[in-house]
């Protein structure tokens, strides 16, 4: 599965850029994208990937069967970080799920696309039957990328999660993919 990287990707203004899988030795550069995103942006992320013990624990800790972490770079910058998160038994061993952070910089030229592809491509190969996604609901453009690209809305979570910075809370918008359909 992972034999295919890195690979060279194509955006639809022409501009090249290579995926790859994280390796440990990517803290220094993964640390750096995460810290210049905007505030913005980190408000709602899961965790605080400007804590810089987080971002070396991810580093030290991978395990491709539960969390399959793809970089996107340019040079030696990361401009993208996208995750395919997976249990390894229970009663979700069958779903996914994806989690795509992209600089602001490289927005608007298809690479959320590529990359929500990309990730359904390798959960498909992993054997998964399902993806889902939670998105900031007032964030339509992810939205919209993750609907273009076979996702259906299947919920709202009214007031589910709280801005850690100005404790403003947020509605999340749960996103499904069922993967037997192309």
């Amino acid at each position: 599965m992972l034999q295919e990287y890195p690979k060279e990707v194509k955006l639809k203004d022409g501009f090249t850029c290579r995926l790859r899988p994280m390796v440990a030795d990517d803290l220094e550069a993964l640390y750096r994208f995460f810290v210049s995103l905007p505030e913005e942006d980190l408000r709602y992320l899961r965790d605080d990937p400007t804590d810089r013990r987080l971002v070396e624990k991810w580093c030290r800790e991978i395990n491709y069967d539960k969390v399959l972490p793809i970089l996107v770079e340019h040079g030696d910058r990361i401009l993208a970080n996208a995750t395919l998160h997976r249990k390894t038994s229970g009663w979700e061993k069958h779903v996914g799920e994806i989690r795509v952070t992209i600089s602001t910089d490289v927005r608007q030229r298809g690479l959320g696309s590529r990359l929500v592809e990309e990730l359904s491509n390798l959960a498909r190969a992993v054997g998964l039957d399902k993806l889902s996604a939670r998105v900031i609901a007032s964030q339509t453009d992810a939205i919209k990328v993750f609907e273009k690209n076979g996702f259906n809305q299947v919920a709202t979570l009214k007031n589910f999660v709280k801005d850690v910075h100005q404790g403003d809370y947020q509605d999340i918008a749960v996103l499904v993919k069922d993967l037997s359909q192309k």
